[in-house]
This record gives C-alpha cells, sequence and structure tokens, in this order.
C-alpha cells in the first residue's frame, strides 16, 4: 500500500493512500465524492468492485476524512484512469493535481508505461491538468457520456500519457 504527504506548509494535514479494503464507511464516503463531482456518478456496488486485484484506488485525506479519490484498472503496461474526483469544498487548492500524481506513481509501482483516460470535452479544468502531465488527446468518442438527470449526453476525448516516467507532473515527485 502506497501512502504520499502532501509536503506543503499551507496543509501538512493532506494525504494520499492506496486503499486495499472495501470497508462500508468508505465506499459510503466515496460514493460521495462520486455524486459530487460527477454528471454520471458510479454506485456504491460498482464502487465496490473497485478494490479487486486489478485495480488500485487512491484516497486523498483531508484531516483523516476522505476528500478525493481516484481509480485505475491495471494490465500488463497499460492503466486506464477511471475517475478522479475531489470534493468541491476542496478543489481549487492542488489537491487535485497531488491525487493524479499519487495515482500515476501507484500505476508505476503496478509496472504500467502508460496511462489512458477519458474526459468530458466540456471539463477543460481537467483537459488542463491532465495536459500538464504530458497527456495528449489521443481521439474524440461521440456521446461517450450518456445522457442524464444532469444533462444531455457529451463526447470524451480520449487522452494519453505514453511514458508515465517521463510525466512533467512526476517531477520533484519525492517531495510530494
Amino acid at each position: 500500500m502506497g501512502a504520499y504527504i502532501l509536503n506543503r506548509a499551507r496543509d501538512p494535514n493532506v494525504r494520499c493512500e492506496t486503499v486495499t479494503e472495501a470497508r462500508v464507511s468508505m465506499i459510503d464516503a466515496l460514493e460521495l465524492i462520486e455524486q459530487r463531482t460527477q454528471k454520471n456518478p458510479w454506485s456504491a456496488q460498482s464502487l465496490g468492485e473497485c478494490f479487486s486485484d486489478s485495480y488500485r484506488t487512491a484516497v486523498l485525506f483531508v484531516g483523516g476524512d476522505p476528500q478525493g479519490f481516484a481509480v485505475i484498472y491495471n494490465t500488463r503496461f497499460t492503466t486506464d484512469l477511471l475517475s478522479i474526483g475531489v470534493d468541491p469544498m476542496y478543489q481549487g487548492r492542488g489537491y487535485g493535481r497531488f491525487l493524479l500524481r499519487c495515482i500515476l506513481q501507484e500505476a508505476l509501482a503496478a509496472g504500467a508505461d502508460e496511462c489512458f483516460l477519458e474526459v468530458r470535452v466540456s471539463n477543460a479544468r481537467a483537459i488542463s491538468l491532465y495536459k500538464s502531465f504530458g497527456f495528449e488527446n489521443a481521439g474524440l468518442r461521440k456521446g461517450y457520456y450518456g445522457a442524464s438527470s444532469a444533462g444531455p449526453a457529451e463526447d470524451a476525448y480520449t487522452m494519453v500519457l505514453h511514458d508515465i516516467r517521463k510525466s512533467p507532473g512526476l517531477a520533484g515527485a519525492a517531495d510530494a
């Protein structure tokens, strides 16, 4: 299990930890974050499935409470970033960048060389974050995000980070 501490004087109570045990209280907390951050949120059952062998789930703790998480699915040489989100009350503080750094370090530890993800074409903030880590647009998936009560179907960019080790977002990761 990996654990990373945000080494910044502005908030020393922030840590990112790989969680391997699907406790009900943890799944409930992640489901609440998912509902607050995603237009098509995963169910508690779907989140509970993210604690099996090929998945890694990193949780962002602020003052001891989960306030964000990221899930990757690993294959032999690649990983897919399936979900990432920080509770809206904690956004804009660099925690998303910290969480992405943590989950990419977990991907490296699992033996992945490259990372793929999908992101809503309207999510300029996330796209900017991914590009700062070296992700590149690899394609467009029409109607990838289905219609929901939050709005109509939306296209997604597929993005790829070809070499996780060379990610500019991991530079200085030892100090993270």
